[in-house]
C-alpha cells in the first residue's frame, strides 16, 4: 500500500497503533469529503507500530487540536500547503480541558445538570492519558 502526497490539507503521524479510526471519527462527514488516506499498523521506529492519516483540503481548530492530543499523545500534525509542509504541530495536553471529555461517573453532577460545562484535570502517566472530573473526582483512563 502506497500512500500518496497531499497538495493541501493536514497529515496526522505518530498516531498510537490502531487508534486512527477514533481519529476519524472526530471529523464531521461533511468534512471529510476530500481524498483521505489512512493506513494503520505501519511500523515505525520511534513508537513501534503507529497509525497515519492525510486529509486534503482540511485544517484543524485548538478544540481539536486538544482531542487529538487526548486520544493519541504522541500525535503530530503536518499543515500542508502547495505540497509544502507550512508548519509542525505537537499539540500538549492543557492541564484542565473543558467541554470536550464527559464524566463515565454515573453519579456525576455534569450528568443531571446539564449547563454544567465538564472539566477535567489532565495528565500522562506511564505513556497513558489520565483525566480527573474536577467534580466527582472521579479518575478516568485512556489511550
Amino acid at each position: 500500500m502506497r500512500i500518496e502526497r497531499i497538495h493541501n490539507g493536514i497529515v496526522l503521524d505518530h498516531i498510537k497503533a490502531g487508534v486512527g479510526i477514533k481519529i476519524l471519527g472526530l471529523f464531521p462527514t461533511d468534512m471529510l469529503k476530500s481524498k483521505i488516506d489512512y493506513a494503520s499498523y505501519i511500523e515505525s521506529p520511534r513508537l513501534g507500530m503507529k497509525d497515519i492519516i492525510k486529509i486534503e483540503n482540511l485544517d484543524v481548530d485548538p478544540k481539536t487540536l486538544t482531542k487529538l492530543a487526548l486520544i493519541s499523545p504522541s500525535i503530530t500534525i503536518s499543515i500542508i500547503r502547495n505540497g509544502q509542509v507550512k508548519e509542525k504541530i505537537k499539540p500538549e495536553l492543557p492541564p484542565v480541558v473543558e467541554g470536550v471529555i464527559t464524566c463515565n461517573n454515573p453519579k456525576c453532577i455534569t450528568l443531571k445538570e446539564k449547563y454544567l460545562t465538564s472539566k477535567f484535570k489532565v495528565w500522562l502517566e506511564d505513556s497513558k492519558v489520565r483525566q480527573q472530573c474536577l467534580y466527582c473526582e472521579h479518575i478516568a483512563k485512556s489511550s
